[in-house]
């Protein structure tokens, strides 16, 4: 893989959610098809004898903001969030990521994707040993209810394809 796809916190961009353009391809196919057939006069008749149709503008919301989750590029090229704490920190240190940084341990603008994606540290360790274009094959699940789902599995967590 693309050295690009590491991002500056340890993340590999192909396996988190925003990237998945196969995704965001269906969910603007079903907000176009929903306009087409103007499904909102249908769930409003619908919810003369069906209560969750009248839940429809909600739904409608929530896929809007499904939407606005899409990362057209990775990390490295300006995709995700142009704020990032995370790769503010690491431009203003003129690092590649926070595999180089020697207080990432301590670091407490990891802690809320420490929560939520269990292997960022060894994802981390793992960058600083292998290099950013070289881990990939070695990369962990990466969101915590994957490492969930998969300690029951009978070989214990699996590695991640691509995600």
């Amino acid at each position: 893989m693309d050295e690009k796809l590491t991002s500056y916190c340890g993340l590999c961009c192909a396996d988190c959610i925003p990237s998945r353009e196969e995704f965001f391809a269906l969910v603007n196919k079903l907000d176009e098809m929903l306009k087409e057939i103007q499904f909102e006069h249908y769930a409003e008749l619908k919810s003369e004898i069906n209560e969750e149709f009248k839940e429809y503008p909600k739904f409608l919301s929530i896929l809007h903001h499904i939407k606005g989750l899409r990362c057209a590029s990775p990390c490295q090229l300006g995709g995700g969030n142009p704020q990032c704490k995370i790769r503010l920190c690491a431009q203003s240190k003129n690092l590649k990521g926070c595999w180089q940084c020697q207080t990432r341990r301590e670091c407490t603008l990891l802690d809320r994707l420490r929560g939520i994606h269990p292997n960022l540290d060894y994802h981390i360790d793992l960058i600083e040993e292998m290099g950013p274009a070289n881990w990939f094959t070695k990369r962990k699940e990466h969101y915590r209810w994957q490492v969930k789902a998969e300690q029951g599995h009978p070989d214990g967590p699996r590695r991640s394809r691509g995600r």
